[in-house]
């Protein structure tokens, strides 16, 4: 057994790279804080977590070390070499390369955007670079997919064509489009391409050399793939080249050990002055600098900074400048409707200042062959069914009627007289927009979207939908569980030709977004005793159990205990 407390543990694992086998580090864990970080990461690995993390305190790394797995279909794991996205935190590399043209007497954060780009609107005339610096510009969020091929100058003058959403200068709202624009002025100052200048000026000197789009040689190493429940997404290499809907945003890949450099490097004067510094981390509106949001918290100066895709990959740095206290993660599966860094970084925190989690026990090993006993169909007492399969360490459980649902998709009773009211509310907004009324949908968003553009996009959605799938017949509410917002709404949809199930996410009684997903979430419970199963939230730690013995399981939540009996 390792003694972490005492000594640096590091272990090397055989992985498959792209051009064939490499010894790599595998895991970096140092004393009692390392180790408490690792059991908690390792704990909640079988229940949904996969990715890595690397945690440094007073300048010395005590975890760097990955978690599941990077390639699931070839048993690849994820190590403390394996390059994952950064997702939005790339906005950092366009906002320091900026400040090095700066530096470089190229260009001045005050200059108007029309200094650099031609043919400038007149209602954008106004716009700063500072402005789209901190996501005061006005511009609308985005204009394409990620990976739709866009060359630059189009896109640009895409960009320009839009509406503003307000004054510039005068509101914080969070854009790609900016950054966009600025890796476009980074390229027309320079006349050389974004990556190449990111990489002489800031990756090279900074001692990055598995960080960029395409021009690392990341080929002896391996690159996560993205996972949506048991939807494989690839990688982003197999992606069209990063093109401008994306460029200068998001999507460059790294490693846990290149960010850590930059962040050392970020903290002397090799690549930015002080004075370059200054301006990169002094906070504007909503608290947000040059590519960082910066906070003051109860532990200090936090400068933090995340980002991520709906295809399962995302990723968080946050920089504790006061207690010299470093955690950089990368996620490269979704939990559920949550990107999955949302899900543990706080206790991620909590651990780092030597707090306590609550952790799920640990799971034990058991074969397909020992599991495939309990599979078949359980009668619930109120007549609804479960259906369980079977396979190595694992039982999947669905469900049939409401009441299966509510066993399987909610741990916790919740309030349940706040819970059907969010149910109705859902029932009768779905309704009224069938019916082409889209007044109660704008009053659940709280004005937060434009009664226009609702309207608009909700009559697209719904020909779309009756161009599929026929005739809208009605609305069936599965139902609502208690989410950390509020609540989750499930609902089909029935038309002629099909039942779409949709999401609809509340906080405190306001609609936060709706999602169309293919079916309802896994419930996968692990073993932890030769007779015991649980399923275990990440999220909020609470838990399901299942008692197993001859064909009957009782399961057990915060809703109480329930007993099913199999049909044989």
């Amino acid at each position: 057994m390792k003694n972490h407390s005492k000594c640096l543990a590091v272990s090397f694992l055989l992985i498959l790279g792209f051009n064939g086998v490499l010894a790599v580090p595998a895991e970096l864990v140092k004393g009692n804080l390392g180790a408490k970080l690792d059991t908690y990461l390792t704990r909640i690995t079988p229940f949904g977590f996969s990715g890595a993390l690397l945690a440094a305190k007073d300048g010395e790394v005590i975890l760097n070390k990955g978690y599941g797995m990077a390639v699931r279909s070839k048993g690849i794991p994820n190590t403390a070499q394996t390059v994952f996205s950064t997702g939005s935190i790339s906005k950092q590399f366009t906002a320091a390369g900026i400040m090095k043209l700066e530096m470089m007497g190229k260009l001045r954060t005050e200059d108007p955007l029309g200094k650099y780009l031609n043919n400038v609107p007149e209602d954008k005339k106004k716009i700063t670079l500072h402005h789209l610096l901190t996501h005061t510009s006005g511009l609308v969020q985005d204009v394409g997919g990620d990976y739709e091929i866009a060359a630059r100058d189009e896109t640009v003058k895409k960009i320009l064509a839009q509406p503003l959403e307000f004054e510039p200068g005068t509101e914080f709202r969070y854009t790609n489009l900016g950054y966009t624009l600025l890796a476009a002025v980074i390229e027309l100052v320079l006349g050389e391409p974004y990556e190449k200048f990111l990489l002489e000026h800031l990756f090279k000197p900074a001692g990055m050399n598995s960080t960029g789009y395409r021009i690392p040689d990341w080929s002896p190493m391996v690159v996560a793939h993205w996972y949506n429940g048991e939807i494989d997404n690839g990688i982003p290499l197999d992606k069209n080249y990063p093109y401008w809907n994306l460029i200068g945003n998001g999507g460059i890949l790294s490693t846990t050990d290149d960010m850590f450099r930059w962040h050392r490097a970020l903290l002397g004067e090799k690549i930015l002055s002080a004075e370059a510094k200054k301006k990169l981390f002094t906070p504007f509106l909503n608290d947000y600098g040059y590519g960082w949001d910066i906070l003051k918290t109860p532990r200090g100066t936090l400068i933090q900074h995340d980002g991520g895709s709906t295809l399962g990959n995302s990723a968080e740095i946050r920089r504790y400048i006061d207690a010299g206290i470093v955690t950089i993660l990368f996620c490269n599966q979704s939990y559920g409707l949550t990107p999955l860094f949302e899900v543990v970084r706080d206790k991620i925190q909590t651990l780092v200042f030597g707090g306590e989690v609550p952790l799920p026990p640990p799971t034990v090993s058991r074969s397909a062959s020992e599991m495939s006993k309990y599979a078949g169909t359980y009668k619930l007492p109120t007549g609804g069914e479960l259906d369980v399969t079977a396979g190595d360490s694992r039982l999947r459980i669905s469900g049939k009627g409401k009441d299966a649902f509510l066993l399987l998709m909610s741990n916790d009773a919740g309030d349940e007289k706040a819970l059907d009211a969010l149910s109705q509310k859902t029932a009768s907004i779905i309704q009224k927009s069938a019916e082409g009324v889209y007044e109660p949908l704008y009053e659940a968003f709280a004005g937060r979207l434009p009664l226009d553009r609702i309207k608009t996009m909700e009559t697209e959605m719904w020909e779309m939908r009756k161009s599929r799938f026929g005739k809208f017949e009605n609305v069936e509410i599965l139902g609502t569980v208690p989410s950390l917002k509020g609540g989750a709404t499930y609902a089909r949809v029935h038309f002629e030709r099909g039942a779409p199930l949709l999401i609809y996410a509340w906080g405190k009684n306001v609609l936060q977004g709706i999602q169309a997903v293919p079916g309802l979430p896994e419930n996968t419970f692990r073993p932890v005793s030769s007779t015991a199963f649980l399923k275990f939230d990440i999220r909020t730690s609470a838990s399901a159990r299942i008692e197993v013995g001859e064909n009957r399981l009782t399961f057990v939540t915060g809703r109480g205990a329930v007993r099913a009996g199999k049909i044989v």
